[in-house]
């Protein structure tokens, strides 16, 4: 494969994230119009507090504050919003919890 293949194939897989990503936020707001307020609301409190966290301790503590959508994943919409808005910053990695021990999980911390 050469790399111009592997450029392609890597940004085909970003989009394609990107777009599911949306489509599963998209679903959460038909279900809960509050649902991406009351997580960023809660996301951007627990980090004043806690400094970072990592993207599924945010997850958990959103949805124990009510932002309860269908599917768990509708929370990267979440997080890539607060991240356009340079609000959150990604500070650090950590294995995943939900992701069955892998890599990849992303801590999160106020953009100051």
């Amino acid at each position: 494969m050469t790399p111009s293949n592997q450029m392609s194939i890597n940004f085909d897989a970003r989009e394609a994230g990107k777009a599911a990503s949306e489509a599963c936020t998209d679903k959460a707001l038909r279900s809960d119009p509050t649902f991406v307020q009351k997580a960023q609301e809660a996301i951007l409190a627990h980090l004043r507090v806690v400094g970072q966290a990592s993207g599924e301790t945010l997850t958990n503590v959103a949805i124990a504050h009510g932002a309860r959508p269908h599917d768990q994943r509708a929370f990267g919409g979440v997080f890539a919003s607060l991240a356009r808005k340079h609000l959150i910053q990604t500070v650090g990695y950590c294995m995943r919890e939900k992701g069955h021990g892998t890599a990849g999980g992303r801590i999160w911390g106020l953009v100051r």
